[in-house]
Order: C-alpha cells, then sequence, then structure tokens
C-alpha cells in the first residue's frame, strides 16, 4: 500500500476532483493543509483524508522551517511529516509528497512509475553536490557522481544562501547534497530519519538541502528518474496563444513545452493555474 499526499496552502476545488481520482486500493489519499482557518470544499471524506493540525502542536515537536519561502513557520509540508511520524502509523511501502502545481497527467502517471521503480528511500528529479573535496563521494555509494559537483568555498558558491544561511555544517559533515522536493516519494525509513533530526535538533531546516543530505548520510538509496525530470524551477510555454500565457514574463527557463514535451508518464512542474492542468488532459485525451 502507498499513499499520495498534496501539499497546498488553501487548496482549491480541483486539487480534490483530481485527488478524488487517484484513490483506489494501492493507494490513499491526502491532502495537507498550511491554512487551518481556510474553510475546505466540498470533498468525499471516505476517499480522500485531510492533514489539518495545530501549528503549535506541530511546532514543538520540532517540526518547522522546513520552507523558509513561507510567512508561516509551519508548512503544509512540515505538518504532512509530523502526520507520518506521529499520528498515522500505516506502514506504507512508499508515500508521494506532491505540491499543488504538479502536473500528473493521468490517474496512472504515479502507478507506473512505481511499477518501474518499486523500491528506493528517496526519489527525486535530481541534485546537485556540495564539497570540498571531490574524493570525498567515494565514501558514499548511494551518491550519483555523474550529477553536478560544486567545490565549497567559505566565500561563494553556487546557491550558498541555502546551506549557509541554515547553518548546514552544524548539522552535517560534507557532502552536502541540494535538489528540488516539489514532487518526491520517500519511504517510511526515510521519514523516521526525519523524525530522529526533528527530536535531535527540535527543528527542520530548509527541505531542499535536508531531505537529501539526510538520505547521503544515511545510506538510504536515491534516484532521480527521467519521469520526474521535468519537475524543474521554471518552464517554456513555447508561446502558444491558445493557453493565454503571456510569453513576455518567461525568459531564459527553457526546460519543456506544452506543445512537444507533455506526456502520460511524466511529472511536470510548474503549472499553477488548475484549472489548466484539467485542461491539459482533455485537450490530450488523458485519464
Amino acid at each position: 500500500m502507498n499513499a499520495i499526499v498534496f501539499f497546498c496552502f488553501r487548496p482549491p476545488k480541483e486539487i480534490f476532483d483530481f485527488a478524488n481520482l487517484l484513490k483506489n486500493e494501492t493507494y490513499d489519499i491526502f491532502v495537507s493543509v498550511n491554512d487551518n482557518e481556510y474553510i475546505l470544499p466540498y470533498y468525499d471524506q471516505n476517499v480522500i483524508k485531510i492533514i489539518k493540525l495545530d501549528d503549535n502542536k506541530v511546532k514543538n515537536a520540532g517540526y518547522f522551517n522546513s520552507n523558509n519561502n513561507m510567512r508561516y513557520q509551519v508548512s503544509s509540508r512540515d505538518k504532512a511529516f509530523y502526520y507520518f511520524n506521529r499520528v498515522n502509523h500505516t506502514d506504507y511501502k512508499h508515500i508521494w509528497f506532491i505540491e499543488e502545481d504538479v502536473f500528473i497527467p493521468t490517474t496512472k502517471t504515479i502507478r507506473n512509475i512505481d511499477n518501474k521503480y518499486p523500491d528506493c528511500d528517496y526519489m527525486s528529479n535530481s541534485y546537485f553536490i556540495v564539497d570540498n573535496d571531490v574524493d570525498n563521494l567515494d565514501n558514499f555509494n548511494n551518491i550519483n557522481k555523474e550529477l553536478p559537483f560544486v567545490k565549497y568555498s567559505e566565500n561563494q558558491f553556487q546557491e550558498s544562501w541555502a546551506f549557509t544561511d541554515f547553518n548546514l555544517i552544524k548539522y552535517y559533515g560534507f557532502p552536502w547534497l541540494k535538489g528540488m522536493t516539489c514532487a518526491i516519494r520517500v519511504s517510511k525509513k526515510f521519514l523516521k530519519h526525519i523524525d530522529i533530526f526533528a527530536i535531535k535538533h527540535n527543528t527542520l531546516i530548509i527541505d531542499e538541502v535536508l531531505y537529501l543530505t539526510l538520505s547521503a548520510h544515511n545510506n538510504l538509496s536515491i534516484i532521480n528518474p527521467i519521469e520526474l525530470s521535468p519537475i524543474v524551477y521554471r518552464c517554456d510555454f513555447n508561446s502558444n496563444p491558445k493557453y493565454g500565457i503571456n510569453m513576455d514574463k518567461i525568459t531564459n527557463f527553457l526546460y519543456w513545452n506544452l506543445n512537444d514535451d507533455i506526456r502520460e508518464d511524466y511529472l511536470f512542474h510548474p503549472i499553477k493555474d488548475l484549472k489548466f492542468q484539467n485542461q491539459l488532459r482533455l485537450e490530450r485525451n488523458f485519464n
């Protein structure tokens, strides 16, 4: 049995409509809510489970600070991790954690990825590696040495803020890993190490650094399947006027485009307009 969890600030109706289609005998479906004051749209309580927890309770357990870009210290991500470590002890083989602006083309996409990659502790799109000595990586069999390597500098290096602002060296020695967390699949073993970190330090730190670095240092298996490669920071919508997208606002981020690259066995980020996500499914006869 696996689970799929959607991270949402205030989940709109479209999240529930699609989540309702994902529930079957092998998947439980959850929506984790950031804003506790938000009134949820109608949803089938027999199909979808809601994670809506008191912020102070979650924070006091050390589950906060995963997302430094939010005005809330306790995010839907923190609540979901707390929930699966402290509240719901179902023995899921894997749990997917997915932000709402990730486009899942069909109801079969997640299942097909799981069938193709049945085993690993941490699945994500990619990552880069930071260390002061590339030879140190020989001690880590779970790190892909072919991914980008950045030599550490105390003054400046690629995205150094993510490591120095959160004083990562206080928690882990080298190597450090960083990668996007918009759509990840994790094992219960990974979640257990998150809980150990929260108990030990009474906090979490920025997700893009913690999850991968923790996995590397605890000898957890990490994979980056091609099906998650379109999980990127920005995308190019290929100047197609039919979608009503202002191309003047999209510059220098050509990773994938709507006309050529959307395929039903991959995940895509970001498509923030959930009505537009539904439109894409209809136009391509995805189901």
